[in-house]
């Protein structure tokens, strides 16, 4: 007997000894001259050979061995990839492998342990040294194939169990030659130099700079590849790393003295840092005048950075750089000159078009609300606000100046809103109209969006020119049916409809009611239970608020202007709730738009029309043959011009300040305004939304599994669906919502719902659950707006690691 086949026997009975079936695979048939003998040799021992059939081999074993009683060795002389049709037997048993031709090493030894989870394509390690080196990384991290990437990434989560099991079985080099082949890096088993060099790599692949080449390795491209799938993969980790590494470098400092706003590399929190300091100091510091153009220059880096890792995981805050800078770029594309040679329809249709003057109002309406919610001091934030509301400001004038000259002859924008009733009042059933107290136009087209996003209804929004003048009495009763009449009785400005008097928001009920219509506020529409909605007739309805008035009226600062947009969102949820009632048509309005302004100075404030008994801030009001100085500071709008508009005012004339000036008179706010001339004020929304009818099918209902506590900053949020549908047609959309006090802190996730298990992954945002305990889940049906399950779950993210010496 030779020595092979007498090594080969000796290790088979050692084998058979643990397990009674193994495979052994041959397919250069290295060993099929000694199979005689081996067969020979091994008593109570069946080696069945194939031969061209494994089907021959399977019946074998059923007909002699049905239980699986014996010990059997199949020898096939092929590769175990190319034996797909024998897998189902080979998983009863084990891999056979010739010991003498594997070196008595630890990794050998691992390898043969962990047999049964080396991939097919590298059966052969033992023969091979690069197979080997691929098997072993394969099976430490539970891999099907090779994945430096993963590896690494799984490696640098815990480096302490991984480099003792790489040391234990000698693949130190092995690690080497990996990390060397696959980006030119040489940190061995030493995570923080690891995570340095891929960290700098991606500076040097995408930075314009060549300040830390000599940290990065010989692949930068393929590191900074590597970096991006670190950040969406494992935001964590990646997080902890770039912090820590950076302690030992000025990454803004670098930013700031290359003076350059055109980076793109991610790798470090203070590149952003550094760029916010190059783009508030650019708008602090470059002639005013020039401010618009420097904007343009800059849209490119905020709205780069604005999507980018830091600020995506609330780590850097870029909303109030970025919103100055699109304010003052929106702002300097519009030719206040060309708004000079406009006639009043055209100066609407500039201002109402998908990308109108309405856009500038949006912008700086969340700018001012981006500095109010910001908790980062962003260097010359002062002076940066106080130059973009002074081209706001000019903004403002330059489109409004205008007005004043046209209106006094024909003050209209287009049709009037006195022609409200007969063009959108529908007393079918199915019908609500929505009036909103101070929507101005550009948070209509905010709640045209909200809808667009979350439904597919038909939307229409047009505008109607506010009966003038836009306050609240003159405005709500512009709604009614009847002519709407003006009139002074005792000094006091007297609103009448249909010769009616309207004092109050009583009277307007009461008139509405009497036309057919069931009128209601906002909050008791959120106030009704989904039951009663659906159980209710969707009779002619009127939904009143006044959030948007109050906010402005009540408060002197920022805070009323940040607050309104919270508007859109009851408006969206009320359109939702009364589609549950059977509504398929909605009207959302209002009574008046508004200016914001920034604090108005002297220059802006007109004195009082002498005579004229009424007098607020953006109007004032006499009898016609009231004899006033005639002066170029305000403008008069006389009977028959109010009678253009539908209103019935004979002994009546309306004086208004030109552009955003104010006449000297008591008041609240002195930075919100409404009841005068400008296209702010002047333009009144009206949004039409039509909706499918409800279909009828079975009740689903959910059961929501989310973790409790959550490890990690990405998890998996499972939704069963429960019915008797066989399939959901429409297919209901749920909306998964984490919040902590009430602010968002994951960006929300909407998932399509199929009967049975639906699984979504919501990636809570570092920045925002920094410090926090826990965390409040809310999952939220987008046709109903009701929620479908609350869950608070504890926040458990504390990561350690022996070796980068510090937790997060």
């Amino acid at each position: 007997m030779g020595d092979l086949a007498d090594s080969i026997i000796t290790e088979l009975r050692q084998k058979f000894d643990r397990h009674p079936v193994w495979v052994w695979y041959d397919a250069q048939e290295k060993y099929k001259g000694v199979l005689d003998e081996v067969e020979a040799e091994l008593n109570n021992v069946t080696l069945a050979r194939y031969d061209d059939s494994y089907f021959e081999l399977k019946r074998r074993l059923r007909d002699e061995d049905p239980d699986y009683e014996q010990n059997w060795l199949f020898y096939i002389p092929e590769s175990r990839n190319e034996a797909e049709w024998f897998r189902d037997i080979h998983s009863l048993g084990r891999q056979y492998r010739v010991g003498q031709d594997i070196d008595d090493t630890p990794v050998t030894q691992f390898l043969v342990e962990h047999d049964e989870e080396i991939p097919d394509a590298y059966e052969d390690w033992g023969q091979n040294r690069e197979y080997q080196r691929l098997a072993f990384f394969c099976v430490l991290f539970d891999t099907p194939g090779p994945a430096t990437d993963d590896w690494v990434r799984t490696y640098l989560a815990n480096p302490g169990e991984y480099r003792e099991r790489i040391e234990d079985n000698a693949m130190a080099d092995a690690w080497d030659a990996q990390l060397r082949e696959e980006y030119g890096i040489d940190a061995g088993l030493d995570p923080k130099e690891l995570a340095t060099q891929l960290l700098f790599g991606e500076v040097a692949s995408r930075a314009p700079t060549t300040r830390y080449d000599e940290l990065a390795p010989d692949d930068a491209r393929a590191a900074a590849e590597f970096c991006d799938e670190w950040q969406q993969y494992a935001p964590a980790e990646f997080t902890r790393y770039a912090e820590q590494i950076e302690e030992d470098y000025d990454l803004a400092e670098a930013v700031i003295d290359s003076d350059r706003v055109r980076w793109d590399a991610t790798a470090f929190k203070g590149i952003d840092m550094g760029l916010i300091r190059l783009v508030m100091d650019r708008l602090a510091e470059r002639t005013y005048a020039d401010l618009p153009d420097v904007a343009s220059d800059l849209v490119q880096t905020v709205e780069t950075r604005q999507n980018s890792f830091w600020s995506n995981e609330d780590l850097v805050d870029w909303s109030v750089p970025a919103l100055a800078v699109e304010t003052l770029q929106r702002i300097g594309t519009i030719d206040t000159d060309e708004a000079k040679t406009l006639t009043s329809e055209e100066l609407a249709q500039k201002y109402t078009n998908d990308d109108g003057w309405w856009q500038v109002d949006a912008a700086y309406r969340s700018y001012i609300n981006a500095t109010q919610e910001a908790t980062f001091p962003y260097p010359n934030e002062t002076t940066v606000k106080q130059r973009v509301t002074k081209h706001y400001m000019s903004f403002l004038q330059g489109v409004n100046r205008p007005l004043a000259d046209i209106l006094s002859d024909d003050p209209t924008l287009g049709t009037p809103q006195t022609s409200f009733y007969e063009e959108f009042a529908d007393l079918e059933e199915g019908t609500a109209i929505i009036i909103c107290d101070g929507l101005r136009y550009e948070l209509a087209e905010a709640i045209k969006e909200n809808l667009g996003l979350r439904t597919d209804f038909e939307q229409d929004l047009s505008a109607v020119s506010a009966a003038l003048p836009s306050i609240t009495e003159v405005g709500m009763a512009a709604h009614l049916p009847g002519e709407l009449g003006l009139s002074l009785e005792d000094d006091d400005l007297v609103v009448t409809s249909g010769g009616e008097e309207m004092s109050g928001k009583s009277d307007r009920v009461d008139r509405l009611s009497a036309a057919g219509f069931e009128v209601v506020d906002m909050d008791e529409v959120s106030n009704i239970s989904l039951e009663e909605l659906t159980e209710s007739d969707p009779v002619p309805r009127i939904v009143y608020s006044g959030t948007i008035d109050k906010l402005g009226e009540s408060l002197d600062d920022d805070a009323a202007f940040s607050q309104v947009s919270s508007h859109v969102d009851d408006v969206e949820r009320t359109v939702q709730r009364l589609k549950q009632a059977g509504y398929t048509r909605f009207v959302i309005t209002s009574d008046h738009g508004f200016l914001y302004t920034d604090q108005l100075t002297d220059d802006h404030k007109v004195e009082s029309p002498d005579l004229a008994p009424v007098v607020k801030r953006r109007f004032a009001a006499a009898s016609s043959d009231t004899p006033l100085v005639d002066t170029d500071e305000f403008i008069e709008i006389d009977h028959e011009a109010l009678s253009d508009l539908g209103i019935n005012a004979p002994d009546l004339k309306l004086l208004f300040p030109r552009s955003i000036a104010c006449f000297k008179a008591p008041g609240g706010n002195m930075r919100y305004f409404h009841g005068g001339i400008s296209l702010q004020e002047l333009l009144v929304p009206c949004l039409t939304v039509t909706t499918g009818e409800i279909e009828e099918s079975a009740s689903i209902s959910y059961d929501v599994s989310i973790p409790d506590p959550i490890t990690n900053s990405i998890i998996s949020v499972e939704i069963e669906a429960k019915s008797g549908q066989v399939a959901f047609d429409p297919a209901p959309t749920l909306e998964i919502r984490a919040n902590i006090d009430d602010e968002p802190v994951a960006d929300p996730v909407s998932i399509e719902i199929s009967p049975g298990d639906n699984s979504a992954r919501v990636r809570l945002k570092q920045g925002a659950i920094s410090g926090e305990d826990t965390v409040q889940f809310e999952v939220i049906d987008t046709d109903t707006r009701e929620t479908i399950a609350k869950q608070t779950a504890q926040l458990d993210l504390l990561f350690g690691d022996d070796d980068m010496g510090f937790d997060v």
